[in-house]
């Protein structure tokens, strides 16, 4: 008994001296389940990303699979993309599952498989936005962080956020950030904006809604906005022995237009 009344002593204790809990954020906003701070970062970010013609991008990322009995277990992943806007991009996918090389040369798409030594190359639009568009909409390909490319590209997602709240700051790799949450329809997502003169992403959390377990994406992000550009490095060149195969097309009920004109 003495033990018991020791423990509850020490738990009191305890709450006494890290106070009352903290106040929960209003991740929802305060003026139509938008607070004007996050979306005047957003716009912040998306209106630099906008300004920037050649860019790379370090990521180190997890994601949460399902496995039986809806257990969730977490595969970590690395990218490398560069990118020469409008219509050139790099990426290396290096992952537990896989190994994957992605090239854009502003006519065609190829994704190398590293480990199965095969390949496939499709015509594609002339432009990054469109081309991530029809490279989902045709064949279910999500290019690494896909989202903020189509931001650099110009694409405005401010219109799909139904809710929007400032977190605070917060410091990623010793920068300090503001963080923001975001709630669109399928997915809820936290990013952490530079507050800086580059206010560039530096991490990402996605939860998707729409699957009973709300898996996540994390990923932080390191940028270099000056990166040395070689045209070779947007161009496939096979290595030896490597086979070329087809993309699976998605059924034709499950392809959306997504695209523009």
């Amino acid at each position: 008994m003495k033990q018991i009344v020791l423990m509850l002593s020490l738990c009191a204790a305890t709450t006494l001296a890290q106070g009352p809990p903290a106040e929960r954020p209003d991740v929802a906003g305060h003026d139509g389940g938008v607070d004007e701070r996050a979306i005047a970062s957003l716009t912040k970010m998306t209106d630099f990303l906008k300004t920037v013609q050649t860019f790379s991008i370090d990521s180190e990322s997890s994601k949460d699979e399902i496995v039986d009995t809806d257990m969730k277990i977490q595969k970590m992943a690395t990218s490398e993309i560069t990118v020469r806007r409008p219509d050139r991009f790099h990426a290396q996918v290096r992952s537990d599952d896989r190994d994957l090389d992605f090239f854009y040369d502003g006519q065609t798409l190829t994704v190398f498989s590293v480990r199965q030594n095969h390949y496939a190359t499709t015509p594609v639009p002339p432009t990054i936005a469109r081309t991530l568009d029809a490279a989902r909409a045709r064949y279910g390909i999500d290019i690494p962080l896909a989202d903020f490319l189509q931001m650099a590209a110009g694409e405005d997602f401010r219109s799909s956020i139904t809710g929007a709240g400032y977190i605070g700051t917060s410091r990623i790799d010793g920068v300090e950030c503001d963080h923001l949450a975001i709630r669109q329809a399928d997915v809820d997502w936290q990013v952490w904006i530079e507050k800086d003169q580059t206010p560039v992403p530096r991490r990402l959390v996605v939860t998707t809604k729409a699957e009973p377990t709300q898996p996540q994406f994390v990923a932080t992000l390191t940028w270099n906005l000056s990166p040395q550009i070689n045209e070779k490095q947007f161009t496939f060149t096979p290595p030896p022995n490597a086979s070329r195969i087809m993309f699976a097309r998605k059924k034709a009920a499950e392809e959306t237009s997504g695209g523009r004109p």
